[in-house]
């Protein structure tokens, strides 16, 4: 069984006015080394996973990190937000938005501010023994990147505005213009090329990165959509085993079904990664579900994930979930609920689970 890590950024926000605040330095020396790190911005931590084989095991350490990070904040009057932007405005800048996964020279730096949106991601790492296969299988994994991105949504606020989009973070024009990553089979080989690639190779690791996703207040719905690209990537690989031919997607249809997916979220359509025609988006999800379902059952993964999924269609997305909240109570509603979300798993403990260095994927992505 391939092994899987997740990574997660959280904003650091106060608790009392709800806005982000540059205060990541003075929590990161709280929190346990190698367990957490600057989230590349002065205002956001970075929760760093192990890999592991089952998903139980997955959750249970996100769980028990959650839960410190929520303990040490609130000892500084500080909440953590899994969200992929903070919805009220942050009084001055505090991010850098070209270090998606910044190098850390050091455990616990906090980078110095820099202009530019605040914005926080999701990250899973699977296993990939060999370089030239996980290469090769991108371009059967990238038609469902967009469903991916969409199942994550969480950022329709930025500035304290409604920016019409599910995942403002990924659909930022410096951030959605087409990559090499998603213009076809030939151009999939060097996803590394550009800045923001929706998937990559590390260079670091034996593991391919799924790097699209907005940071998810909700447990469940994370390890799910972790346990869908280790599906897919097993899917795909034994395609490229196989030799079979990968499907011919358009560069066009590639990077317009990304936008789309980015703007809409689960709310409206999404384009079918085979048909090429927008389709209701529980629709789309179920068929990805449906088709990565025999690989999810060979790690006992089909049941787990399925709850969760269904769950997300039938409340909606991150994006949905906090529009719901602002028509109710406006922005201050809306961090109130996705910090409770964000919280709501967890079990406070004082003591950090270990960590198994000899178990990590290259522990932080980088």
């Amino acid at each position: 069984m391939l092994k899987l890590g997740i990574e997660e950024e959280f904003h650091v926000v106060d608790l009392a006015t709800k806005r982000v605040v540059p205060s990541a330095r003075g929590l990161l020396d709280r929190l346990p080394i190698g367990a957490f790190v600057g989230g590349g911005t002065a205002s956001t931590i970075r929760l760093v996973g192990s890999a592991h084989h089952e998903l139980g095991d997955l959750r249970g350490e996100l769980v028990a990190l959650r839960g410190i990070l929520v303990q040490r904040a609130a000892g500084l009057h500080l909440g953590a937000l899994a969200s992929g932007t903070a919805p009220l405005p942050n009084p001055g800048p505090s991010s850098n938005p070209d270090r998606e996964f910044p190098e850390h020279d050091h455990p616990h730096r906090a980078p110095e501010p820099a202009a530019g949106p605040v914005t926080c991601g999701m990250f899973v790492r699977v296993e990939a023994e060999d370089g030239e296969v996980a290469s090769r299988a991108i371009a059967w994994i990238m038609p469902h990147v967009p469903t991916l991105l969409a199942l994550s949504s969480s950022s329709p606020y930025w500035a304290g505005r409604d920016t019409g989009h599910a995942s403002w973070r990924w659909n930022r024009p410096e951030v959605s213009a087409p990559t090499k990553a998603v213009r076809g089979v030939g151009a999939a080989a060097s996803p590394r090329e550009t800045p923001r690639p929706p998937l990559r190779l590390s260079a670091h690791a034996p593991m391919l990165e799924l790097r699209v996703c907005d940071a998810i207040a909700d447990v469940e719905a994370t390890v799910a959509i972790a346990a869908l690209f280790r599906a897919l990537y097993r899917y795909a690989s034994r395609a490229v085993v196989a030799h079979r031919t990968p499907p011919a997607a358009s560069p066009t249809v590639a990077h317009d079904a990304i936008r789309h997916a980015a703007r809409s979220g689960l709310a409206h359509d999404l384009i079918d990664p085979v048909a090429a025609v927008t389709r209701p988006a529980a629709t789309v999800v179920r068929a990805l579900l449906a088709e990565m379902a025999p690989y999810l059952r060979e790690t006992d993964d089909l049941d787990r994930v399925e709850t969760a999924i269904e769950r997300v269609l039938a409340e909606g997305s991150g994006a949905s979930r906090q529009r719901d909240a602002a028509r109710r109570g406006g922005l201050t509603a809306v961090v109130d609920r996705e910090l409770a979300r964000t919280m709501a798993c967890v079990v406070v403990t004082d003591t950090a689970p270990a960590l198994d260095a000899a178990s990590t994927l290259g522990t932080a992505v980088r």
